[in-house]
């Protein structure tokens, strides 16, 4: 399995579908002309191994994963250079930690189908806040699934400072 063309390209449904019947197929022993009884549901195969499954990734998951591996290297990253031409054509949000949306005729190519998955990925991703001077008190996941922005609207509306991290916040 090409892992580095699925982690820069988004892989089609059919062709996913395709490798997880050769998978299924090579697991249960038959081909195309043997009809081999399954004996445990393709579920329950790509359950995880603590939880009595076989931990097969299904390779719909796995190419959205390693796309999203891109999005959290851009964030954890400092000063490699694909980063650098990355926030240099389409720009930073988010003290860095993000890179603005590809569109129009400037959004052509990797970066773009990457970029698709980042709305999935960051709704799965968790904050660790350690000094809090990229984070933002109000507008980002910190301490609950929701920002405080929308717990506590009414005082968001009166809130000073909107846009202020958490270390500005402190103290």
């Amino acid at each position: 399995m090409p892992i580095y063309q699925m982690s820069i390209f988004r892989m089609p449904k059919s062709v996913a579908k395709r490798v997880e019947k050769t998978q299924r197929d090579f697991l249960w022993g038959g081909g195309n002309l043997e009809g081999k009884v399954h004996l445990v549901k393709w579920d329950v195969v790509c359950t995880e191994k603590h939880k009595g499954g076989l931990g097969l990734r299904r390779i719909a998951t796995l190419n959205r994963v390693l796309l999203g591996k891109w999005i959290w290297r851009f964030a954890c990253e400092r000063d490699n250079l694909w980063k650098l031409v990355i926030s240099t054509k389409y720009g930073q949000e988010d003290y860095g930690l993000r890179s603005k949306k590809a569109s129009g005729a400037a959004g052509v190519g990797v970066w773009k189908e990457i970029m698709k998955e980042s709305e999935w990925c960051w709704e799965n991703l968790a904050f660790l806040v350690g000094k809090g001077s990229k984070i933002k008190f109000w507008k980002d996941s910190w301490c609950t699934d929701t920002p405080l922005s929308q717990c506590f609207n009414h005082l968001f509306v009166l809130a000073a400072h909107r846009d202020a991290t958490i270390e500005e916040m402190w103290d």
